[in-house]
């Protein structure tokens, strides 16, 4: 009878043994499962942070282009104006009423009345002030559309910079990935020991688990941060072409330019920096346009990798809940 007894512990004794290695390896698995569902879980919120910023910095981005395409357009309209304001002093003057001796000491009312005779003058000189006017209006609008970019590419700037350090969340999908990895051995070590889905189901999260939270990586991450360096970088130049483009335009529009008496009385050298001082601020309006265009085009590709990210991040953390 007691050797009858032995026989029967020594058969089932293996079966108790499998029994618990079995339990042990099911308890890691689930043991892996958790640590990975603590550490790759957030993901989604940080990167939804960096692509809130990157929408936000696109709405800005673009306010500035359209600003300074704005300051372009109206620069051009300008310097159009300031030809046929020329051309039109040019005809006033052919008789000599214009010259520097002549007109020097005369107050604006004296220059009005005497200057303008005969009476039939009173016509080119209406349509001459109105065209200085407009030439004046254009030219207010160019220099404060042009103050308006300074303020985007500052706003761009700084947005840019809070999400050019992505240390936490590189470090956050490093530890996800780095934790991802540990799943093929117990994988395999289910396997191994015969334990599918059916036996438990932590063998299917774990396999889903592999399969979407490994795609999350972190070049995508680093690419964000060079792209805002990018934005930052354009940003910056931006604001310093808007600041001279400012004082150019505003110096092109000032009195000494725009007055009817002076403009009569500028020298060739005046008038040829006064063109200069016209075109310089048309070409920082048309710089600014560029440097709004690439700083828009960077963050319009910074919000479709970071909606990529959020996918697959999202993803991840529905098959971990």
């Amino acid at each position: 009878m007691y050797k009858k007894v032995l026989i029967l512990f020594s058969l089932l004794m293996p079966i108790t043994v499998l029994a618990d290695e079995t339990d042990d390896l099911i308890n890691n698995a689930q043991q892996i499962f958790e640590a990975t569902r603590i550490v790759c879980s957030g993901i989604s919120d940080e990167i939804g942070k960096v692509a809130n910023i990157s929408k936000a910095n696109t709405a800005v981005t673009a306010v500035g282009t359209v600003a300074a395409g704005g300051a372009l357009a109206v620069g051009i309209a300008k310097s159009n104006e300031e030809k046929e304001i020329e051309k039109l002093i040019d005809e006033m003057c052919k008789s000599g009423g214009c010259t520097a001796e002549g007109v020097e000491a005369m107050s604006d009312e004296q220059f009005l009345l005497q200057v303008l005779q005969p009476m039939a003058r009173i016509a080119e000189l209406q349509q001459l002030q109105q065209k200085i006017d407009k030439s004046k209006k254009l030219g207010n609008w160019r220099t404060g559309l042009m103050a308006g970019t300074i303020g985007t590419n500052l706003a761009s700037a700084i947005m840019s910079g809070i999400n050019i350090d992505q240390s936490d969340l590189i470090q956050h999908i490093s530890a996800c990935n780095e934790m991802v990895k540990t799943i093929p051995n117990i994988e395999y070590e289910l396997k191994k020991a015969g334990i599918g889905p059916m036996h438990t189901p932590v063998v299917k999260q774990l396999s889903n688990v592999r399969t979407w939270c490994d795609q999350i990586n972190i070049n995508d991450i680093e690419k964000i941060e060079k792209r805002m360096k990018a934005v930052m970088g354009t940003s910056i130049a931006g604001g310093a072409i808007g600041i001279v483009g400012v004082g150019t335009s505003a110096a092109a529009n000032s009195d000494k330019y725009m007055g009817l008496k002076n403009k009569t009385l500028l020298s060739e050298e005046d008038k040829k920096k006064e063109h200069a001082l016209n075109t310089t601020a048309n070409v920082m309006a048309g710089a600014n346009t560029v440097a709004g265009a690439v700083e828009t085009g960077l963050n319009i590709s910074l919000i479709t990798l970071t909606k990529k990210l959020m996918e697959q991040a999202n993803r991840c953390e529905e098959v971990l809940q």
